[in-house]
């Protein structure tokens, strides 16, 4: 397996948009990780304090990443499965044909990734009362 982590991020609560709320950005390698904040910095300069519940970032990665990115963020396999080859065929081959469908001429995959906002603290209190 690439050198995948799980990365949070505090980004500006998506109720009141001043206070800071830790989100989760989902399993990335470190210069995803980097090219996902830049653009959401982009994206939060562009609105302004016009907020989407969500961000959907562009994950650009070779064949290997992607296997290990869909494998993780959304077939919600762990790492010991990954690293010991526990995955099902079928699984297998939905993968491959996702990145069959996300390979560029380049050779690179690209997909969508949504980060979705969170509460801060405060609001997320509010809302419970």
């Amino acid at each position: 397996m690439t050198n995948f982590q799980f990365y949070t991020y505090e980004l500006p609560c998506f109720n009141c948009h001043i206070k800071k709320a830790k989100t989760d950005l989902g399993w990335l390698t470190p210069a995803m990780k980097a090219d996902v904040i830049d653009q959401i910095e982009l994206m939060l300069k562009q609105r302004g304090s016009v907020y989407e519940p969500y961000f959907t970032v562009k994950i650009i990665c070779s064949e290997d990443e992607a296997k290990d990115f869909l494998l993780l963020n959304y077939y919600d396999h762990s790492e010991s499965e990954i690293n010991h080859g526990n995955i099902k065929p079928t699984v297998i081959a939905d993968i491959d044909d996702q990145i069959s469908e996300h390979m560029t001429v380049e050779g690179v995959v690209i997909f969508n990734h949504e980060i979705v906002l969170q509460n801060c603290d405060e609001c997320s209190q509010e809302i419970d009362e």
